[in-house]
């Protein structure tokens, strides 16, 4: 599974090449949501599972 920290490496790292545009901008505030989101999901299933 992709981590925020993993993520970011690799924006910074299509930054140095390409740089940065709004629309990039906004699909990795998407990704990191998505991700808060499945972890906080893994999380919850740990916790009903005890």
């Amino acid at each position: 599974m992709m981590t925020e920290e993993k993520l970011y490496e690799r924006l910074m790292a299509y930054k140095k090449e390409h740089g940065i545009t709004q629309e990039m901008y906004q699909h990795y505030k998407w990704a990191i949501e998505t991700i808060r989101k499945q972890q906080q999901i893994k999380d919850h299933e740990k916790k009903e599972q005890i």
